[in-house]
């Protein structure tokens, strides 16, 4: 008997196996026309009472280049999901449910202007605005009696300002005349709206006392990127607008949040380090004020999006973990860090419900997009709720490893590497290396590509590597010194190294899968956006391994680029000096001042309105490869910034780097 149920199980097994496989035979492989369909979730919001969860689609229109977001609802015992809002605009986002749970207040260009503040039922029904903020509401946040809203909007332009637009004499004066956001009120009865702070300084986030009496808020010497490293906490008084200074020191101090018993604030912090390389930390501070106490100084990466306990004892988190990300919790009399979830999985956009017992949040794996799940804390048990991309299980996709090597100065690196679809083991296959931004960037078990638009927080990802895996690419995702995830020691590994021990990284991990027996040595490809367009330009100029290469919003001139940049003050940071006081270190670590080695046919990319990498970068490495006769093309996209947004240039970005690998790669025309 025995004998015959082992028989039995293997046959069953067997008969299991054989389904999956007919079953993956019959799927196909992505398309970049697959991965323009894909719908994007961000963020959730959990009922006060945990019963409901708010969660926001974002969809492309590919036909009028725009994508459409949207709240939906989906109950924590399951059943089908609602499209809560259907505007006419391109944005509803960022739901925030009142306190009783009778009301949900999110924002809205539906108007076709700045997005307002509006209010809908969770039953559905029409919505109404609530706010008319001439500049529109950058954000909100519901007083705890339910009765108020705060919000930030900048100030708006003048009569004067308007009337030299009209008669164009609008000359610019560039770090002058800055327009700040400020905190204002609004009561929900009669709509009256009053501006709470004034002054020359610029405000970026807030927080409610749970007596409605004072905001604390974040605010900084002027809207310009660097100052945000430069930014303190105040409290304001609702009632005369009076202001104290709560913390005032070096470096970041923001995102302040009142605990709910309104003892003590919370806050991200850089705990007085000037350093945008640095770990940022978990501070808490009395509401009276007095000394900042570090209560993650032992968790050595950067806490994102943290909430406190019903009962202010606790603080929960996400932050990224190698190639993972995860929730935590911490306790603040203790500094005791746990984690929450579990596994070798992508968590995020998370939200308690008001007791802390249920945890709502996004999870995602490289075959997986974003979904809604629900779990209770204190047994972390995630059950999924949403099924936003069904199409999705048509496709055969590569499947993901994670896999480490030693660098040529043994440090050990870790990386992803995408297989093709199909793969089968001792089979050569081209080999396209990607490179992340950053530096501190880093690749983890997330979805990819990514795609979405302004402001929804998001990877606007250039490289279709789901559809290059089904064309029969291997693609490696390398974590080289300087990444995030792994601690700050890692994180600052490459300062004043651009080029050299991160290139090396890079190298090693292609050596290392042409030694497993996985790439073909003879067709190498290397892509990357922003560092990663950095790496990529580099690359090209030590090497001539590779058959092909796209450079998306690439740095390739550390000298003009300092010039230029809306943060020079990153490359202070990670060079230690200013190009005129130290040419020689700008030069050796520069793609252009070495572009006479370049023998690989070469894409570039770059989005015409780009502050962050500025277009002149990506033409001087245009016109050195055109100069030398080498294969070259350059791809701008008008209106784009450092990502690409419109979903037509974004379908046009991702199909000419598949087509540019494919030319060069196996020689196939596009």
């Amino acid at each position: 008997m025995k004998k015959f149920i082992q028989k039995s199980l293997l046959l069953s097994l067997a008969a299991l196996l054989l389904a999956q496989i007919a079953l993956a035979q019959k799927k196909r492989a992505a398309t970049v026309d697959d991965i323009m369909k894909i719908k994007s979730i961000f963020e959730t919001q959990i009922s006060p009472d945990g019963s409901q969860i708010l969660y926001v689609v974002s969809e492309p229109n590919l036909a009028a280049s725009l994508y459409n977001t949207d709240v939906w609802l989906v109950n924590s015992k399951g059943g089908p999901a609602v499209k809560l809002t259907n505007g006419s605009g391109m944005r509803d986002d960022t739901p925030r449910w009142s306190p009783d749970g009778k009301k949900i207040a999110f924002l809205s260009d539906r108007e076709g202007g700045k997005p307002q503040v509006w209010l809908i039922r969770p039953a559905g029904g029409e919505a109404a605005r609530l706010t008319d903020a001439k500049s529109g509401v950058q954000l909100f946040e519901w007083s705890a009696d339910g009765n108020r809203i705060a919000y930030l909007s900048s100030d708006p332009p003048t009569d004067e300002e308007e009337k030299k637009q009209k008669e164009r004499d609008d000359t610019k004066l560039i770090d002058q005349k800055f327009k700040m956001t400020h905190v204002y009120v609004i009561n929900l009865d009669d709509k009256e709206t009053k501006q709470i702070t004034r002054g020359d300084f610029h405000v970026s986030s807030l927080s409610w006392s749970p007596d409605g009496r004072h905001i604390v808020f974040a605010h900084q010497p002027t809207p310009k990127v660097p100052d945000a490293y430069k930014s303190d906490l105040s409290v304001v008084s609702v009632e005369d607008g009076k202001i104290r200074k709560l913390v005032e020191r070096d470096g970041s101090d923001s995102s302040p949040q009142w605990s709910p018993d309104g003892s003590s604030i919370a806050f991200a912090s850089n705990d007085g380090r000037l350093d945008w390389i640095a770990n940022t930390y978990l501070c808490v501070v009395a509401a009276s004020g007095g000394a900042a106490r570090n209560v993650s100084r032992n968790f050595d990466e950067n806490p994102a999006a943290f909430k406190w306990s019903s009962d202010s004892r606790t603080i929960f988190f996400s932050a990224v973990q190698k190639v993972a990300a995860h929730i935590f919790s911490i306790a603040v009399d203790t500094n005791e860090v746990k984690a929450i979830t579990r596994g070798e999985s992508v968590y995020g956009g998370f939200s308690l419900a008001k007791d802390s017992s249920r945890l709502a949040f996004l999870a995602q794996t490289p075959e997986m997009p974003n979904e809604v799940y629900l779990s209770s804390v204190a047994s972390f048990n995630p059950v999924k709720l949403t099924t936003t991309n069904p199409q999705l299980a048509e496709l055969a996709l590569g499947q993901v490893e994670v896999i480490r090597w030693k660098s040529k100065d043994g440090m050990e690196i870790e990386g992803l590497l995408t297989k093709p679809v199909g793969y089968e083991a001792g089979k050569k296959y081209p080999l396209l290396t990607y490179v992340h931004g950053g530096p501190p960037g880093v690749f983890t078990l997330s979805f990819t590509p990514q795609l979405g638009s302004a402001p929804i927080p998001l990877q606007a990802e250039p490289y279709p590597l789901q559809a290059m895996a089904g064309q029969g690419y291997a693609i490696l995702c390398a974590n080289p010194r300087g990444s995030g995830g792994y601690g700050e020691k890692f994180r600052q590994a490459n300062v004043k190294d651009w080029g050299f021990g991160d290139y090396n990284d890079i190298m090693s991990g292609i050596d290392y899968l042409i030694e497993r027996g996985i790439a073909d040595p003879d067709k190498l490809g290397i892509m990357g956006w922003s560092y990663g367009g950095y790496m990529t330009s580099w690359t090209i100029t030590q090497t001539a391994r590779f058959k092909a290469a796209s450079v998306g919003a690439g740095v390739t001139n550390l000298y003009s680029m300092y010039g230029t940049t809306d943060i020079p003050e990153f490359l202070d940071r990670y060079f230690a000096a200013k190009p005129w006081n130290d040419i020689a270190t700008y030069q050796k670590h520069s793609a252009m001042f070495h572009a006479k080695n370049i023998r690989t046919p070469t894409l570039i990319q770059h989005g015409e309105a780009d502050d962050r990498v500025p277009l002149s970068q990506g033409r001087e490495l245009y016109i050195a490869i055109r100069m030398s006769n080498i294969p070259v093309e350059f791809a701008v996209y008008p209106r784009q910034g450092h990502l690409i947004m419109e979903p037509k240039l974004q379908y046009d970005m991702l199909s000419r780097n598949l087509n540019w690998f494919n030319r060069w790669l196996k020689g196939t025309a596009p």
